[in-house]
């Protein structure tokens, strides 16, 4: 099958051919929105019958942890660098952060294997698989500044081994490894907000394109355009419920 193209919405007042305007009103924005992420593929009705697959749901999963790692962050950072070692509160959350990053990387690395193996990239998706392997490359990144900030003894140890090693890269006045506020500033701030921004993308991609159907089975794609259950091989949602995919998985309510 071939690869699915989108067509703009025909939305009042968004003309794809509508030149862009720094001084006039002009709805350009709304348009370029209406044709690169149309409501049909934000808020689906329906999806393949394959995304029900256990691999599929790696994707969501791996969002659902990236959302607890983010809310028990914020908790940790408003606290500070070191209240986590002598609250219970803080030592809990401290414990909700550690646990959900490693169910994040268990979830991404599956995630990213099985859409390897069944080259995602294809269906002009090349740009949601870059995002993809951006947003684990800079989670890598996140994870060792969060290591680097942990002020225990693990940290201490990081951050000795890692300063000679930058400083042979020449790169050791920039990025100081033994200063916990530059460390805590780079986590939080910088390396976080850059990986959320990129998940974000990711996940625009994935509803722009739709989520990536195994070899061979291109023609279970739910069609552009349609949104009510039709016989065939798409399966159905039930009566008075919804489905909905995010991040190539699927949620059911």
């Amino acid at each position: 099958m071939s690869a699915q193209v989108d067509t703009p919405e025909a939305t009042p007042g968004a003309d794809p051919d509508e030149a862009f305007s720094w001084t006039e009103p002009s709805p350009w924005v709304r348009s370029w929105l209406v044709r690169n992420l149309p409501l049909r593929r934000l808020l689906p009705d329906r999806e393949p019958e394959y995304v029900s697959s256990a691999l599929y749901l790696m994707g969501v999963l791996t969002l659902a942890a990236f959302i607890v790692i983010i809310i028990s962050g914020v908790v940790l950072a408003v606290g500070g660098v070191q209240w986590w070692h002598h609250s219970t509160l803080g030592a809990f959350m401290n414990s909700v952060h550690f646990w959900g990053v490693q169910a994040f990387f268990l979830f991404m690395a599956v995630h990213a294997l099985f859409n390897f193996f069944i080259m995602a990239w294809r269906g002009g998706r090349g740009f949601t698989w870059v995002t993809g392997v951006l947003a684990f490359l800079l989670a890598i990144v996140t994870a060792f500044t969060g290591f680097l900030m942990m002020t225990n003894w693990d940290s201490q140890y990081v951050a000795q081994q890692a300063k000679d090693a930058f400083n042979a890269m020449g790169i050791g006045a920039v990025w100081n490894v033994m200063d916990v506020g530059q460390q805590f500033t780079l986590h939080v701030v910088v390396t976080a907000g850059i990986l959320g921004f990129v998940v974000m993308v990711h996940l625009g991609q994935i509803r722009r394109r739709g989520v990536v159907p195994p070899p061979g089975a291109e023609d279970r794609e739910v069609p552009d355009g349609t949104s009510a259950p039709t016989p065939g091989p798409l399966a159905p949602a039930a009566a008075g419920s919804t489905t909905e995919a995010t991040s190539e998985g699927q949620v059911q309510s």
